[in-house]
């Protein structure tokens, strides 16, 4: 599956001008201060990839290091930051995942700069998310950190309402309303996103409904939603559970699964990837199922945590319309409280004219240290 490139990658213009405004602030509030009152912390990641496609076999290597400056709790500002500092090769680029001023303005409560908006409800993949693709497959992307401006009022115990609208340095800003509830105890949302373009059909208006609770000892979530512009009404359905059991003697397992349907296509579904749906990228995703209007998924995902340093599990997303499925294996073990070993792995299966077969294999080394 392919995900599509973000505006965010590269460090943007309004990021530089937060930056410059982010130091200016240090040295203007912690001028007088003791420098011991700041401390830094973040992590570093090694990260190593082989790709294995078309009887060739690609590697490639970069490092990360993330920065956080950590302020005092009774700083003037509540400033949230975190630097990531990416070396690939003969490359090197800088970018945030936060860098925001939070403020109560009255009843509200106001963020400014670049911050992490999603809505994962617990689902593999997510129809109703702010960014699509911000969080998928147990996994986040860049796509999860925008440069904006959020507002919350909150109405009640888990109840309350989020205005967010990104991208302010464009012409036509990207927005977005959302309502969240507890009703018998199921967290239930519903919200509206504005999403911006430029390519053919225009804006893409989505609206989605979630909902979240137990019955009895599984977890169940489902959701609904509607994608339109000029070229496009799709329907969303989603439906799925998870549960947990543990052991008496710690070890655990956790096993999920989701149906997921989208139906009212007239010709081929455009750019069916949750991560970018109205890129003006080419894509051929069931460019052959047209006639029969509707998409179906199944996702799974099934960990085990012999003790409480590892876990090995296995993530799959089946098309029922070919049979053709993706296997995303992983394992992590903690060597100790800073120290983490993750590997993943992508792994098509099917005949090779099937969807989710095209593509290579692939595998993610990650060693990270928390500092």
């Amino acid at each position: 599956m392919k995900k599509a490139e973000h505006k965010n990658q590269r460090l943007s213009s309004a990021a530089i001008v937060l930056g410059i405004i982010f130091f200016l602030l240090l040295i203007f509030f912690f001028w007088n201060q003791a420098v011991s009152a700041v401390e830094i912390g973040g992590k570093a990641s090694f990260i190593s990839n082989l790709i294995y496609q078309d009887s060739s076999l690609d590697s490639n290597f970069r490092t990360e290091l993330e920065l956080e400056m950590l302020l005092p709790y009774d700083a003037a500002v509540d400033l949230q930051n975190r630097a990531v500092i990416v070396v690939d090769g003969a490359e090197a680029e800088i970018w945030f995942k936060r860098l925001y001023l939070r403020k109560d303005l009255g009843p509200f409560t106001a963020k400014f700069g670049r911050q992490p908006v999603s809505w994962a409800f617990g689902s593999l993949l997510n129809p109703a998310d702010y960014t699509l693709g911000a969080e998928a497959l147990e996994e986040e992307s860049r796509a999860k950190f925008v440069d904006g401006i959020e507002l919350y009022y909150p109405i009640g115990w888990g109840s309350g309402l989020t205005f967010v609208v990104s991208d302010t340095d464009a012409d036509n800003n990207k927005w977005a309303l959302r309502g969240r509830s507890n009703v018998r105890s199921y967290d239930l949302t519903a919200n509206y996103v504005k999403d911006p373009s430029d390519g053919e059909g225009g804006d893409l208006d989505r609206f989605a409904l979630t909902a979240k609770g137990d019955l009895g000892p599984l977890g169940v979530y489902s959701s609904l939603a509607k994608w339109q512009n000029e070229k496009i009404d799709y329907n969303i359905y989603q439906i799925g559970s998870d549960y947990s059991y543990s052991m008496l003697d710690g070890r655990r397992i956790r096993l999920q699964g989701e149906y997921l349907r989208i139906s009212g296509i007239e010709d081929e579904i455009r750019d069916f990837s949750f991560f970018d749906p109205i890129s003006e990228s080419e894509n051929d995703f069931l460019s052959s199922n047209g006639a029969a209007g509707k998409v179906e998924l199944f996702n799974s995902s099934i960990a085990f945590e012999p003790d409480e340093f590892s876990s090995i599990g296995i993530i799959t997303v089946s098309y029922l319309g070919d049979g053709s499925t993706l296997i995303i294996p992983n394992y992590s073990y903690l060597f100790s409280s800073d120290l983490l070993l993750e590997l993943r792995g992508i792994i098509p299966f099917g005949s090779e004219d099937e969807l989710l077969a095209e593509g290579g294999k692939s595998l993610e080394l990650t060693l990270s240290y928390t500092f």
